[in-house]
């Protein structure tokens, strides 16, 4: 994860922490609805398409991450900024995913 915010307009993400811990912002540091939240090994985060997401500060020296996009989907970096408007209108076009990343069709992801 990257200690700037970021968000991708082209797939939604999906955070698989393998080692350490940290603390990750999700939302914006600006945003009052923000969430920044510790996460450790073992955790995984579904990131929409969109939500500005970042790296706040490593817990463990060890920490580790891995993203994944479903389908085969490749992420785009965006940061916020005026020129970024017509790639983040593509934002609601992208649809949800199709199973959940980790339980498949019952998933809890896939529950509104």
């Amino acid at each position: 994860m990257f200690d700037r915010n970021h968000f991708h307009s082209t797939t939604h993400e999906v955070l698989c922490v393998f080692s350490g811990s940290a603390t990750l912002c999700f939302g914006g540091e600006t945003n009052p609805g923000r969430v920044e939240t510790a996460v450790e090994e073992g955790d995984v985060i579904i990131i929409p398409a969109g939500v500005s997401h970042r790296l706040l500060k490593t817990l463990s020296g060890d920490f580790q991450m891995i993203g994944s996009y479903p389908n085969g989907r490749h992420w785009d970096m965006c940061h916020g900024f005026e020129e970024e408007g017509k790639r983040v209108k593509n934002i609601s076009g992208l649809g949800w995913f199709d199973q959940d990343p980790l339980y498949g069709h019952e998933g809890p992801a896939l529950n509104e």
